[in-house]
């Protein structure tokens, strides 16, 4: 393992998956012991950074995504894929895997986001103070172009999306989009997050996401880049009628109203059996 390698820890007695991390230092050995088994030494170590942790009650079921993962090719018999201490699996794996446990992971982000209050008359108004309210937000990006990708990310899967950053657009594409959405591994919605650089380049991108079957292209951008972005879509008429421009201060809107929504939303649509002593309601 090298740093900026990514890690899922699997749990084998549950068949659940419980963490994601990033290798961040090089293979080095430790004989001090990290737990209390008196037969597990584990010596050979790298050092890793904590990305996503799931609590015991919200581990993911392996179960529910084997039909879905390429590396298993048995489905009857998947469980001798999950043996052994370290397997690699496809990068289209762990992203729909790493997906899975976002979506588990941002219920808890919904939480803090709802202390959040922009300014005191009721939110933002002007473009400076939408981009101020991000930087403000508990997300782990630290650029606001990362940070709205983050957050069109976490939208996309409240909604049960798979949702990826930096994918590409095919597997042997050049080119990556900032933002994916895709329905299991179909593509859904490419998003281009424009704050700056060039506008030409991201629409060359969103061009060939739509040539690969994307149903819908979006492009983020400054109010005062839309007018720069009609001069280049002229000549691009069969683009433009799948293209919509957005404002950040539009995701912002959306991302605050959906950690609100889909708090509530998830709680509808489920269907489970609980026993319970007595009723309570939700507020």
């Amino acid at each position: 393992m090298q740093p900026g390698d990514k890690v899922i820890y699997y749990i084998m007695g549950a068949q659940k998956f419980g963490a994601i991390a990033t290798i961040t230092g090089t293979y080095f050995e430790d004989y001090n012991k990290l737990w209390t088994n008196n037969d597990e030494m584990w010596p050979a170590r790298c050092s890793s950074r904590l990305d996503f942790a799931l609590g015991d009650d919200e581990l993911l079921d392996s179960k529910k995504l084997i039909d879905d993962l390429s590396f298993i090719e048995n489905k009857k018999n998947w469980g001798v894929y999950f043996q052994g201490s370290i397997k690699q699996i496809p990068e289209i794996d762990f992203k729909l895997i790493e997906s899975e446990i976002r979506k588990i992971a941002g219920d808890r982000m919904q939480a803090s986001n709802q202390q959040i209050s922009a300014t005191s008359s009721g939110g933002p108004k002007a473009e400076s103070e939408f981009e101020k309210a991000i930087m403000s937000l508990p997300l782990q990006a630290a650029s606001l172009h990362d940070r709205i990708g983050e957050m069109l990310e976490q939208i996309g899967s409240w909604m049960d999306y798979n949702t990826q950053t930096r994918h590409r657009i095919t597997p042997d594409h050049a080119y990556q989009l900032d933002v994916a959405w895709l329905n299991g591994r179909n593509p859904e919605i490419a998003i281009e997050v424009q704050d700056k650089g060039n506008i030409t380049e991201a629409k060359d991108r969103l061009a060939q996401a739509r040539k690969f079957n994307y149903r819908k292209v979006i492009i983020i951008l400054k109010q005062s880049d839309i007018t720069r972005l009609n001069q280049i879509m002229k000549h691009e008429p069969d683009l433009r009628s799948w293209m919509e421009a957005w404002s950040i201060g539009a995701v912002y809107k959306m991302y605050m109203a959906g950690e609100k929504f889909f708090r509530y939303y998830k709680q509808l649509k489920e269907s489970v059996y609980k026993e319970k002593n007595e009723l309570r309601l939700v507020e």
